[in-house]
């Protein structure tokens, strides 16, 4: 059925019988005076308020060529930017213009006008046909056309034509009459027509030629500038930001709603809460549509419409499913078409959604003329949104529907799979949503609800809900046999989890034999605790023992697709990669697990692997490639299970900004960070956030403020307790806080107790195989022995470390977590002391760490080899002077030559020695000494 009521049909007559001898030849128009003077000027609508700017250069740029669209739902402003812009006289020809009604779908009565509004324009226009005005003569649609035609070609000249309201041409015989003499129009003809829905006119073809420009709602609406203005005029006052937004947000730009809602705020004192009160809930708002769109519409047109709105986006198929209907497809297709506040979300216009006035607008409807069929409607909503793989849709439609069993049938389908792809904070709100009563009932959602309250780190809730959980089973709130004892072992499995994930010292929570019985489980409860055991052997250092529980894990879940613990098992493998020295290892077990999950969307899957490989990109010195990670991943964090996530990303993005030297930056997110770790009571977080804040002291050179931070983390009281004064069972938090409580001893310049301190935490990572942080470690206790004047200590503790890391190299976080490390190495290289060479793609990817002053980046090389060309005697004096570690600028003003001109003769010099950076410049410059002693 169409959208709008069809006009009386035209009875077309050939044109030889309208045609004869006894019947005058009179112009088409010749009886001006009967014609409305109203309908051939732009009508006297409401003052121009605000300027359509973008919107009229845009009608400028198309009046050129043949046909200028404007089509847009009522109340967009159609004939205000037509009347602004006939008035404006924005083009150099003549102007036509004519205001169309229902009486114009009578051919002769249109082409009379037609013909007025030209000859109004354009005097000399001659149109000519056998015809009489006040008679009842239909009139040949084919003669007229051809009549129009040939005047328009005979007139010339440049001739714009205005056409308003051209929707209300529904006889279709007219409007293809119109296509037809828009087709064949001169080049010298253009056509301007505005419609609230797209005529059935050959658009195609004026496309193809670029004959066609079109304006639509989307250029129609206000923008913030505009309401802005038009609200200064309308309520006399200057608006707020915040007003602004909220009105376009809420009227989507729609003149007349923005229009009505400014209006009726303007009779209240109180402008801003005058607006949240009219927008939606204005009666004026309400009355306009119901009178101009609603009782427009056929009965079928009018249900469809209020009954559709039960659901915020639609399609079809779900219609069809609403309504009971099979043509669902076709109805949105014609409100489309007619632009009756609809609006496509997709390019193949399968999905729709209505504007929010007007959606707003229906639902009170629906309220008041179909109220008790919404809870069914919600219902068949929710069954068809479940059916087509949209879950939280179905959801939302099945707690609306009140069908509380369906709700919970429905939730316990649902969380298996969200578990599956890590989304525990849509579980948790979902199941926030039902009763203990419900959830108790419902052993899926009991164990899901808990199970991601501890993946979740809510640890506090978790052991309240699973104390409530064995009180209300205890209660016999779940009926005895199998599914009661099921439920009561799998509340045993997630206290042993919660220990897990909740212990604050490596070596706390149970042992892992004690996690036994997982055939119990369901397959993916099996899979996560396994995982969970995993993560606490890597906790305990037992690297070993992490990858096979890590394997178990991947085995058990094989044949159910699980990326999250795909995922999270592989961040676990590739930190016990690290910890054991193998970053190459490392570094592609991230960068897989990322491939991966770049394939779907950006969900906890995604944010895990993204922070894992943010972290690789930042310890591989490639710092743009982590930052960008990070930021992408930053506001996805809080869908992050695991704090380690949350603070990697963090940690990162500061050691980043200190390193760019925005310390404001970094103390900003190393203090937000804090707050959230302290609230969760995450001490071993916690401690990595002391080092990071003593280290950001170091740099900035802020000792008072060194001391506060020492002072909150109790770091003298531990000292003074002897809690670093021997080795112990390896606990990542004693050992960050040791590292933090060492570099405030060396500002202090107690390097002897120090150094002890940094030996007893060696030691320590030592007995565990902990190979990145004990290199880590030795790099600092280097640091310490140079400071304090020891430099063969130094550079034998340097050695150290660099053979414990021979392949790979320090990474970036030992060079920022080692303040003054850089400088020991270049010293140990240029003195020849460094006894392991590295790869030179390293020394090429470390060149800005291992820079000396900003004269340019040293390297590190394997083996030194001979010059490939003979050095000259000045470029042999500019080597020896680099031999003793001078600035170029130093050099330049030894040799008495240009700045200039020693860059050069260095950039000679580093070809002729294959090497890029000074520090290898400088052994190899050694070395050629050596050899001309």
């Amino acid at each position: 059925m169409p959208i709008l009521r069809n006009a009386p049909r035209i009875s077309r007559t050939s044109s030889s019988s309208l045609t004869s001898a006894a019947e005058p030849v009179a112009p088409l128009g010749e009886h001006l005076s009967h014609l409305l003077p109203t309908k051939l000027c732009p009508p006297q609508t409401a003052s121009v308020l605000v300027s359509r700017g973008e919107a009229l250069r845009k009608m400028d740029s198309g009046v050129g060529g043949k046909l200028v669209l404007v089509t847009a739902p009522l109340g967009w402003g159609k004939t205000t930017l037509l009347t602004q812009w006939y008035r404006e006289a924005r083009v150099p020809h003549p102007l036509a213009w004519l205001s169309l009604d229902e009486l114009d779908n009578a051919p002769e009565r249109f082409f009379s006008y037609l013909v007025g509004a030209i000859r109004r324009a354009a005097p000399d226009f001659d149109a000519y046909i056998a015809s009489q005005l006040d008679a009842q003569v239909e009139l040949p649609l084919d003669h007229a056309t051809s009549v129009v035609l040939r005047s328009l070609w005979n007139l010339g000249r440049e001739l714009v034509v205005v056409l308003d309201d051209f929707h209300v041409l529904r006889e279709r015989a007219l409007v293809k009459a119109f296509s037809y003499l828009l087709d064949h129009s001169p080049p010298h003809v253009h056509w301007v027509v505005a419609s609230r829905n797209l005529p059935e006119l050959d658009l195609a073809k004026l496309k193809l030629t670029e004959q066609l420009v079109t304006l639509d709602s989307r250029d129609l609406s206000m923008d913030g500038e505009a309401i802005r203005e038009l609200g200064q005029r309308l309520c006399e006052a200057e608006l707020a930001l915040e007003d602004v937004e909220y009105l376009r947000s809420h009227t989507e730009g729609w003149v007349a709603g923005v229009k009505l809602a400014l209006l009726s705020a303007g009779e209240h004192a109180g402008v801003s809460d005058a607006l949240r009160k009219a927008v939606g809930s204005n009666r004026d708002v309400a009355r306009y549509l119901a009178d101009a769109v609603l009782r427009e519409q056929s009965p079928e047109v009018h249900e469809f419409l209020v009954l559709s709105s039960v659901v915020d986006h639609l399609n079809g198929d779900l219609c069809n499913a609403l309504l009971g209907i099979t043509h669902g497809p076709a109805l949105l297709a014609n409100l489309e078409r007619a632009q009756l506040f609809i609006q496509p979300l997709d390019t193949q216009h399968q999905w729709y959604r209505y504007h929010a006035l007007f959606l707003d607008f229906l639902r009170t409807q629906l309220a008041c003329d179909f109220g008790d069929r919404i809870p069914q409607l919600h219902r068949v909503a929710s069954a068809w949104f479940a059916e087509h793989g949209q879950p939280e849709e179905a959801l939302k439609h099945a707690f609306a529907s009140g069908d509380r069993s369906w709700c919970l049938e429905l939730l316990a389908r649902c969380v298996e799979a969200w578990m599956r792809e890590g989304e525990m904070a849509l579980v948790l709100q979902w199941t926030a949503k039902l009763t203990p009563e419900e959830v108790i009932r419902t052993p899926a959602l009991c164990v899901a609800n808990i199970a991601c309250l501890i993946l979740s780190r809510r640890l506090t809730q978790a052991s309240s809900m699973l104390e409530d959980a064995r009180q209300r089973l205890a209660a016999g709130q779940v009926e005895s046999g199998p599914e009661r004892e099921r439920l009561s072992r799998q509340l045993g499995h997630l206290t042993l989890f919660h220990a897990v994930l909740s212990d604050s010292a490596a070596g706390a929570g149970p042992e892992l034999e004690a996690w036994a019985g997982f055939e119990e489980l369901d397959v993916f409860l099996a899979g996560v605790l396994l995982a969970a055991k995993a993560y606490h052997a890597l906790r305990m250092s037992r690297f070993d023992a992490m990858r096979r529980l890590a394997l178990s894990a991947r085995e058990t879940l094989h044949g159910l697709n699980s990326p999250f613990i795909t995922c999270y098992t592989d961040v676990l493998v590739a930190l016990a990669d690290r910890a054991q020295g193998n970053m190459k290892d490392a570094a592609e077990r991230c960068e897989a697990a990322f491939e991966r999950a770049s394939l779907g969307r950006r969900n906890p899957v995604w944010v895990n692997a993204a922070t894992a490989l943010a972290n690789t990109r930042y310890e591989q010195n490639r710092l743009d490639e982590a930052e960008a990670l990070c930021i992408e991943a930053l506001p996805l964090l809080q869908q992050a299970q695991a704090f380690e996530t949350f603070t990697t990303a963090y940690f990162v993005l500061v050691r980043i900004k200190s390193i760019r030297g925005k310390y404001a930056e970094a103390w900003q997110l190393l203090d937000y960070l804090h707050s959230v770790l302290e609230v969760s009571h995450q001490t071993r977080f916690l401690a990595h956030v002391c080092g990071e804040k003593i280290r950001l002291c170091l740099l900035e050179q802020a000792p008072a403020r060194m001391k506060a931070v020492a002072q909150e983390f109790g770091l003298g009281e531990r000292m003074r307790r002897g809690e670093w004064s021997e080795r112990r069972v390896y606990d990542e938090t004693w050992e960050q806080l040791g590292l933090a409580q060492a570099w405030v001893l060396m500002a202090k310049g107690r390097h002897g107790k120090a150094h002890s301190l940094l030996e007893t935490l060696r030691a320590s990572a030592h007995d565990v195989g902990y190979v990145s942080r004990e290199s880590a470690l030795l790099a600092a206790i280097a640091v310490c022995h140079w400071r304090a004047g020891d430099s063969a200590a130094a550079f034998a503790a340097l050695n150290r470390g660099i053979a414990l890391v021979q392949r790979f190299g320090f990474n970036r976080s030992v060079f920022d977590e080692t303040p003054g490390l850089q400088e020991v190495i270049v010293a140990a290289a240029s003195q020849r002391k460094l006894s392991h060479g590295l790869p030179s793609r390293y020394a090429a990817r470390f060149q800005d760490v291992l820079s000396v002053g900003a004269d340019g980046p040293p390297e590190l090389v394997e083996a030194p080899s001979a010059p490939l060309e003979p050095l000259t005697e000045r470029e042999l004096q500019m080597l020896k002077l680099l031999a003793q570690g001078l600035s170029n600028q130093e050099i330049s003003e030894r040799s008495n030559v240009a700045l200039s001109t020693t860059k050069w003769h260095l950039r000679n010099v580093f070809a002729k020695l294959d090497v890029t950076t000074r520090t290898a410049a400088i052994v190899k410059a050694q070395e050629r000494l050596q050899r001309n002693l």
